[in-house]
């Protein structure tokens, strides 16, 4: 089946990732970030102090998350090589075989935002909704509600059902649950861009090809969008940030959804350490690295210059929802000293000679494909946000928060 305004490109182009000297990013907002194992990368953005003409960035930048660091000076590394093209409001997804990164959808040139996760099992990426503007420099922006489905395996698009699918929406968070449930959280719906029910989940059944829609339990939860999301190893959903509409502030901007029971069950957990927590934001991304939540960079819409929200990093411990300045990565198991009476010194010869061939891979260069793929230009959105004009035209009109309105 033929996808229209989906070009079947794949642009591969390879990384080589040297040492460098660690830097301060400057602010950015709809960026793209994926973890390839050790290394958190981030794609693009929108900023205001881009050192370059065009306020969207053609930048990739890593952290090393196999070394402990503090959020008050994270240790930032720029890869030389830049993408082919300035990207925002994009996603990036990891192939199974952990050797490809797929940039889809975004803003270059033709403006189209999709949201999307990849199942790792298939090796199937599921793209739904968005927005196009269809015409360079058009007032009228189109938001779309179909399910397109990119498979990584044999590169090619097909689509999925459009039975009882939602109204178009953007602005919202996908997760993909181990039972191949796809989980549609908040966002703004139709044309008039109006909040969608929280509490009002979408579901789509990847392996049946089928749409649901469920109202969850619990606390009832404020409707938002530009927020974020990540799935715990026990399948919950944890969402962060966003906004209401274009200028109200959220109370709770942290909330769990509990998928293992049925319906599946909002709560707010008790946070610590608040002295250390984000301000409120939205366009950031979130990242679930062992048992840490990493929020980066974003809007804050408390602040007129987004330069004093440096060094845009925050770490939420998942284990006790507490706020933390300090990463500290899981250490390897240690294995066990061989200490056979017999033979000792082969034992040894072996062991030095396995850490001196592991010590030369790791320590040369790691080299990533980069992959491209579909529509004219690309990359995707970790929450499928809203178009890029609506954004720039919003972002100045947005209301600056009193002190009351701010999560104590």
């Amino acid at each position: 089946m033929i996808i229209n305004n989906l070009n079947q490109i794949l642009l591969l182009i390879i990384l080589l990732i040297e040492i460098g000297q660690s830097l301060a990013p400057v602010e950015r907002s709809a960026h793209s970030s994926v973890l390839v194992d050790k290394k958190l990368f981030f794609f693009g953005g929108h900023s205001d102090h881009s050192l370059k003409k065009s306020v969207i960035l053609d930048q990739i930048i890593y952290l090393d998350v196999s070394k402990p660091f503090n959020t008050a000076n994270p240790p930032f590394e720029e890869i030389s090589k830049t993408i082919p093209f300035g990207s925002s409001f994009a996603t990036a997804f990891l192939s199974p075989q952990k050797n490809i990164i797929y940039l889809f959808g975004g803003i270059v040139k033709d403006e189209k935002r999709n949201n999307g996760v990849i199942n790792n099992k298939t090796g199937k990426f599921y793209v739904f909704g968005g927005a196009i503007d269809p015409e360079t420099g058009s007032q009228n922006i189109i938001i779309l509600n179909d399910m397109n489905i990119f498979d990584t395996i044999s590169l090619t698009w097909s689509k999925g059902s459009s039975i009882y699918a939602p109204l178009p929406r953007v602005d919202f968070t996908t997760t993909l649950l181990s039972n191949g449930i796809i989980v549609f959280i908040g966002g703004r719906e139709t044309n008039n861009l109006v909040d969608v029910d929280i509490n009002q989940l979408v579901l789509y059944d990847t392996t049946i090809d089928k749409w649901s829609s469920m109202m969850a339990r619990g606390v009832i939860l404020e409707n938002r969008n530009a927020h974020s999301a990540v799935l715990t190893p026990d399948e919950r959903i944890i969402i962060f940030g966003g906004c209401k509409g274009y200028n109200e502030t959220i109370l709770n901007q942290l909330a769990v959804l509990n998928t293992k029971t049925y319906p599946y069950e909002w709560s707010i957990p008790q946070v610590s350490a608040l002295n250390s927590a984000p301000p409120l934001i939205y366009f950031h991304s979130a990242t679930l690295i062992e048992n840490y939540m990493f929020i980066n960079f974003g809007q804050n819409y408390e602040l007129k210059n987004p330069e004093l929200q440096k060094p845009f990093f925050y770490i939420l411990d998942i284990r006790n929802f507490t706020w933390v300045t300090q990463f500290e990565p899981e250490q390897p198991e240690q294995l066990p000293v061989t200490t056979n009476s017999v033979t000792p010194i082969a034992t040894a010869t072996i062991t030095n000679t396995s850490l001196t061939n592991l010590t030369a891979e790791k320590s040369g260069q790691i080299g990533i494909i980069l992959g491209a793929v579909g529509l004219s230009v690309v990359i995707i959105t970790v929450a499928g946000f809203l178009g890029y004009k609506f954004y720039k035209k919003q972002k100045y009109n947005r209301a600056i928060p009193t002190a009351g309105e701010i999560q104590s």
